[in-house]
């Protein structure tokens, strides 16, 4: 009992280096980027000392800054991934109306030009027809004979 007692210990002590390091990680990511101002060196170790403590504190205050900071950075992207989702949503309506348009007026054209071209049918045959029907028989198309001179 004492032995898992002793390994839970240690997980803890190690869950808690490994925040402490992300902690650590993520405030170094936002000085570097200039969202935060430099601060202090860290205490490196917890005591009595009431000035570790004062440290300790700011450590703490200044955990929260990072938090707020960060939390309110992603506050603002989610209103901006959501400013330009309704932009594109507004774009592809409008898309799609002009294409229900201009669909439309394209489906009109095709049937003028379908409607043209059998009427163009129908007089090319009447006209063919009437030239068999005027001459008797159909025009001839082997060379004339009597045309050389």
């Amino acid at each position: 009992m004492v032995v898992s007692q002793m390994r839970r210990r240690e997980k803890g002590a190690v869950k808690m280096a490994r925040s402490l390091d992300l902690v650590g990680s993520i405030a170094e990511s936002l000085q570097r980027g200039g969202q935060l101002p430099q601060t202090r060196s860290k205490a490196t170790e917890a005591g009595a000392d009431p000035k570790q403590q004062t440290d300790s504190r700011a450590a703490g205050e200044h955990l929260t800054e990072i938090c707020e900071a960060v939390a309110a950075e992603m506050q603002e992207t989610g209103r901006t991934v959501v400013n330009i989702a309704n932009t594109i949503a507004a774009e592809s309506d409008a898309l799609a109306e002009l294409l229900r348009k201009h669909g439309t007026a394209i489906e009109a054209r095709i049937e003028q030009f379908m409607s043209m071209s059998d009427r163009v049918k129908i007089k090319m045959r009447e006209a063919h027809d009437d030239m068999l029907g005027t001459s008797g028989t159909g025009p001839s198309l082997a060379p004339n004979e009597h045309d050389e001179d």
